[in-house]
């Protein structure tokens, strides 16, 4: 199937390298601000979730119209989503390969037409101190 071999935003692999860290509050409040972001995924609306995520999220990958057709390449073949639930929250600190900061990885088990899935979301903290969208990754369970 072609939605096995990843999607648009290919960030994620860049914060799994770094050692992990314990920040309880960080990680709620990074999955709390997943949750409006994903939604817009599951309603097909890329386009919104481009332009609301994080500046390195659209710094890192070519252009609006490459995250929009890698994002429907991704999601559409999934069919409907029949369930979603967190898996797992990973807080870090300045990780390889991207800029020092505070990030979390929100990973989902979910479940859809076309079989299960882990999403992960990678959020990183912004200068206003929210949480902001650097990366979404798809792999099948």
């Amino acid at each position: 199937m072609g939605w096995k071999r990843s999607t648009a935003t290919l960030l994620v692999g860049l914060l799994l390298g770094a050692c992990s860290e314990s920040n309880p509050e960080a990680e709620r409040s990074a999955y709390e601000a997943t949750k409006p972001w994903i939604a817009l995924m599951d309603k097909g609306e890329y386009e919104k979730c481009w332009d609301e995520a994080a500046p390195w999220f659209r710094d890192k990958i070519s252009s609006r119209d490459m995250w929009i057709t890698k994002a429907h390449e991704t999601r559409d073949p999934l069919g409907n989503l029949v369930f979603r639930e967190l898996n797992t929250t990973t807080y870090k600190t300045n990780p390889m390969g991207a800029p020092d900061g505070e990030y979390t990885i929100v990973v989902y088990s979910s479940s859809w037409d076309a079989g299960s899935i882990y999403e992960s979301v990678s959020m990183q903290r912004q200068p206003d101190g929210s949480w902001g969208v650097v990366g979404y990754f798809v792999k099948q369970q």
